[in-house]
């Protein structure tokens, strides 16, 4: 009978200490991926048409005035480190984008800062 005691205490004890790990946690996606350079795509006079085209369908869209304005949300919470959250507001004015704001760095244009390929 002890011991069947001393045996259950231990593996209690080993089966507590597992707790202290690191334990495997998923990545969280939800929203849109969101890519910069189709956000650079985007020019005030599209459509929205050609908005959905390049960037799919917009992740929150009101249901009353959805003819102003559309939501793109990307939020990535990894499994361990920091949450990554970006977002990308298309205003439309007259059936067409006005202006966008995004939270998310723009690309480099190649044209404004070439590469030189030539390192002789």
């Amino acid at each position: 009978m002890i011991k069947i005691l001393i045996s259950i205490a231990v593996a209690a004890s080993l089966l507590s200490a597992c707790g202290g790990l690191n334990q495997f946690r998923l990545d969280v996606q939800q929203g849109n991926v969101i890519d910069p350079v189709q956000v650079a795509q985007i020019q005030p006079g599209m459509t929205p048409q050609q908005v959905r085209f390049l960037m799919g369908s917009p992740q929150l869209e009101p249901a009353f005035r959805a003819h102003e304005r559309w939501d793109y949300v990307y939020y990535r919470r990894p499994g361990f480190g920091a949450t990554e959250r970006q977002r990308v507001t298309v205003h439309f004015a007259n059936g067409v984008v006005s202006h966008v704001d995004a939270d998310i760095p723009q690309p480099v244009a190649l044209d404004e800062h070439p590469v030189d390929m030539d390192n002789d």
